[in-house]
């Protein structure tokens, strides 16, 4: 029985885990600066927002294609593919991980942000798409290994200055059970075709 112990002990401390956190999250897009309190674990990640008074939630699960958005005030969930243009300007993470697909990445070192160690990288068009000439610089992200989430992107190809995101004020955070789940009682709507779905 020791032994088991021991075993089971060896393998906690040998397998990586992703650490829990929440933290304050500054977006910057198009010209608009909004503030998310943002909440990461194994499962995925949320966004909890307040903008005009009208709350919101950005819930994206590790094992799905979709992404959910909870208006709390109108008990109503949207459903969106994670790639569609509505969940990539909501979620700065889904529209770096959609442009990273016809991309290179370039890693050029670590350094310190808000207090944590990243890995900084540049993300870079190599084809002539839709997104840019060959050759642009898209994104540059640092991203954490302790958190495995980016603490700091720098959008390149969104037209205005200061585009991007940086997370602040790190703290250990625990989910609970319907943490990435769609409350009881809302009306879900999927924004792939008009339908409610209840």
């Amino acid at each position: 029985m020791k032994k088991l112990i021991s075993f089971i002990i060896a393998i906690l401390f040998v397998l990586p885990l992703s650490a829990q956190f929440k933290a304050k999250m500054v977006f910057n897009s198009m010209g608009k600066e909004r503030a998310f309190t943002v909440y990461s674990s194994d499962e995925g990640y949320r966004y909890e927002f307040n903008e005009d008074g009208q709350e919101g939630v950005v819930i994206v699960k590790n094992d799905s294609p979709d992404v959910i958005i909870l208006m709390p005030q109108q008990k109503m969930a949207m459903k969106s593919p994670a790639e569609s243009p509505m969940s990539m300007g909501n979620d700065p993470i889904k529209s770096y991980e959609h442009y990273q697909k016809d991309g290179t990445l370039k890693e050029i070192g670590k350094e310190i942000i808000n207090g944590i160690e990243c890995t900084k990288s540049e993300l870079w068009n190599i084809s002539g798409d839709e997104y840019g000439k060959a050759n642009q610089k898209m994104i540059t992200i640092w991203n954490s290994d302790k958190y495995k989430f980016p603490i700091k992107m720098i959008n390149h190809i969104d037209g205005s200055e200061g585009s991007g995101m940086e997370l602040k004020d790190i703290k250990p955070w625990t989910p609970d059970a319907n943490s990435f789940s769609i409350p009881e009682g809302y009306q879900i709507m999927e924004m792939g075709g008009i339908m409610p779905n209840k």
